[in-house]
């Protein structure tokens, strides 16, 4: 059928982003991500070079969510300094737990492998372009203000997120929702030209 690889590899993707959130990516050997997922290991091996970039489309999926809720998947609609703050939102306060355990799973494995570390940087690098990108735009419609560099927002931005992710992991108490919203518009207006040019 030529509609079944995209679903056994699609199966393999989400089984493994569970396995992995789930008991940490240490711990889940391709064999069970192949039980997970109702296939053999000749099955992983078909679609995959090796676990290591079995997790790295586990976030390329991921990812990909993130990127269809927020729009981004399409040009981008609105001021490009409202969709960053969408953005910041929702990677701070809508992203899903298993997610987040993935991620700091990803980050974690990718101190320890060098060849994981290649495939998160690529897809850290992805988002930190996008982000560059919407702030490169926003300054070109004179909205960003001249002394803030969009690439060096766009690493605080995945700094913040990073870090929240690492916090809520944990299970630290999630700080209050209005609070956090308000914080967030706060410093997104800080960022606006006229914020800078009163």
């Amino acid at each position: 059928m030529a509609g079944q690889p995209g679903s056994t590899r699609k199966r393999l993707i989400e089984a493994a982003a569970q396995l992995i959130a789930e008991e940490g990516y240490a711990r889940v050997g391709i064999l069970a991500i192949a039980r997970r997922a109702g296939l053999t290991n000749g099955a992983i091996y078909g679609n995959f070079r090796d676990k290591a970039h079995l997790l790295a489309a586990a976030i390329e999926m991921k990812l990909q969510r993130t990127y269809d809720t927020l729009g981004l998947s399409r040009p981008v609609q609105g001021p490009p300094l409202d969709v960053i703050g969408r953005i910041a939102r929702t990677m701070a306060l809508d992203t899903p737990d298993a997610d987040r355990r993935l991620l700091v799973e990803a980050w974690s494995a990718a101190w320890r492998d060098p060849d994981i570390a290649v495939l998160v940087r690529e897809r850290l690098e992805r988002i930190e372009a996008a982000v560059t990108g919407l702030g490169d735009q926003a300054r070109a419609r004179g909205d960003l203000a001249g002394d803030v560099d969009p690439a060096t927002l766009a690493r605080f931005g995945m700094a913040l997120a990073l870090g929240y992710d690492l916090i809520h992991t944990a299970g630290v108490r999630e700080p209050d929702r209005d609070s956090w919203l308000r914080l967030t518009n706060r410093v997104l207006d800080c960022l606006r030209l006229e914020a800078a040019n009163p």
